[in-house]
């Protein structure tokens, strides 16, 4: 009875042995857990950094969408220029109404600039709304409609970049006083500090220009000729076996497959 007791029990180093095993597979695991973490963290901070450009971008674009719809009289007008070595731009979206005596008027008019910060050293990012529709119909009344219309309201700063181009086919426009609408604007916006590029000059990384396309009037109807292309080819002979021909990555089709045929 005595010996089997002692059989059946741990010894002093195999317990030893086993406490240190489970400590190497927690400081492996607490490893692993560390560099998932800190993966993690890296992400959530890549992505609260991309954040706020986001969403001055998307709320630009509301913008656009909603003056420029179709049943107002819009016009879009823009400039850039290097204020203190940084890129800057204003942007003016208004649209306009006929009213007593067919009278043209403005009905809502909003401006995106941004202006050198001589305290911050960097930009600040302004946006002013005016007009006869009342942005906070919600939160202000009548009587303090006012308050804030007509006011530039800064909306954030540090900013190092911001650029508006027009988008005309393959040709971009730095300016646009046009009475026409562009088919297109690309706005671009960064909150990193300038260095020196490649080559040699000072200025943002690309890498680190968030940019984002916004149609003008995606409702307009976008002309589109489809042009049927002949081939000089015989009956028998399917015209796309031309796109494997010059393309020697493509599948191999119908007609390489009974070619391959003939062959074996």
């Amino acid at each position: 009875m005595t010996h089997s007791r002692h059989k059946n029990a741990f010894t002093l180093v195999e317990t030893l042995v086993v406490l240190m095993l489970a400590a190497l597979i927690l400081t492996s695991v607490l490893g692993i857990y560390q560099q998932v973490r800190g993966a993690a963290v890296t992400i959530l901070e890549r992505m609260e950094e991309d954040r706020l450009q986001t969403e001055i971008l998307q709320k630009i674009a509301e913008d656009i969408d909603r003056l420029a719809a179709p049943g107002f009289d819009a016009v879009i007008t823009f400039g850039t220029k290097l204020d203190n070595g940084y890129r800057s731009a204003q942007l003016t979206l208004e649209n306009s109404y006929y009213g007593n005596n067919d009278k043209k008027e403005t009905y809502e008019r909003i401006v995106w600039q941004t202006s050198y910060d001589p305290i911050g050293k960097t930009l600040i990012l302004y946006r002013m709304h005016d007009g006869l529709n009342v942005e906070d119909k919600v939160l202000e009344t009548d009587a303090e409609s006012s308050a804030s219309a007509g006011l530039y309201i800064p909306v954030s700063d540090g900013v190092t970049f911001f650029d508006i181009q027009a988008l005309e086919g393959e040709n971009t426009a730095d300016r646009w006083q046009s009475e026409t609408l562009p088919k297109a604007v690309r706005v671009g916006i960064s909150f990193a500090l300038p260095r020196e590029l490649p080559d040699g000059s000072i200025g943002v990384p690309e890498e680190e220009l968030f940019y984002r396309t916004i149609a003008i009037d995606r409702t307009r109807a976008i002309p589109y000729e489809f042009i049927k292309k002949k081939f000089d080819l015989p009956e028998e002979q399917d015209p796309n076996d031309l796109l494997n021909e010059n393309d020697p990555n493509a599948p191999a089709d119908a007609a390489d497959k009974e070619s391959n045929g003939k062959n074996g």
